[in-house]
C-alpha cells in the first residue's frame, strides 16, 4: 500500500513537471509569435523606413539563410517523421535547425528595420528560441535517454560551422 502510495507521488510529479513545462514552453512560442507580429506590423504602423539601404541587402541575405533552415528542417520532419530521433541530414549538423532558422530569421529584421523598438522585439524572440532549444533538449533526453546524449555530444546544439566540421570529421572516419 505504502509502495503504490510513493509510486502514485512520483508519477504525479513527473506529470507535474512535464505540464509545467509544456506551459513554459506554450507562453514562450506566444511571446514568439507576438514579437513576429509586432516586427512586422509595428514598421507599418510607425512608418519606419531604413536608414541605410546596404543593410536592406544584407537582412534578405539573413533572412534567405534563416528560411532554408526552417525549410530544410519541415522536409526533414516529413521524411523521417517526428517519433524517432532524427541524427541525419540537418539533425546531424545542428540539433534544433528549425529553431536556430527562427533566431536567424529574427536577426535579419534589425537590418531590415533599423529599429530600436525592432531590435529588442527581435532580441527577445531569439532568447524565447534560445529557451524552447534547452527546454527541447530536456525533453529528448527524458524521451531519448541514452540516445539522445550521446547525439547531443555528437551534435551542436546550434553551431552550424562546428556542425558541419564535425560531420566532415565524422565522414572520414568511415
Amino acid at each position: 500500500m505504502v509502495h503504490l502510495y510513493w509510486k502514485n507521488q512520483k508519477e504525479d510529479k513527473k506529470e507535474d513537471k512535464n505540464m509545467r513545462r509544456e506551459t513554459k514552453d506554450n507562453i514562450l512560442l506566444s511571446i514568439i509569435g507576438i514579437v513576429f507580429l509586432l516586427n512586422i506590423s509595428l514598421p507599418l504602423l510607425l512608418n519606419i523606413v531604413p536608414i541605410i539601404e546596404e543593410l536592406l541587402v544584407v537582412g534578405w541575405m539573413i533572412l534567405g539563410i534563416g528560411a532554408l533552415f526552417v525549410i530544410i528542417s519541415i522536409f526533414t520532419l516529413r521524411r523521417k517523421g517526428t517519433g524517432n530521433l532524427i541524427d541525419s541530414g540537418i539533425y546531424g549538423i545542428v540539433r534544433h535547425p528549425m529553431y536556430l532558422g527562427g533566431m536567424v530569421m529574427f536577426f535579419s529584421h534589425i537590418f531590415f528595420f533599423q529599429n530600436w523598438i525592432i531590435t529588442i522585439n527581435s532580441i527577445v524572440g531569439i532568447a524565447c528560441c534560445y529557451l524552447i532549444i534547452l527546454s527541447g533538449d530536456q525533453l529528448n533526453i527524458e524521451k531519448f535517454g541514452d540516445d539522445y546524449k550521446r547525439y547531443m555530444q555528437k551534435v551542436p546544439r546550434m553551431n552550424f560551422l562546428v556542425g558541419i566540421i564535425k560531420q566532415l570529421r565524422r565522414r572520414k572516419g568511415d
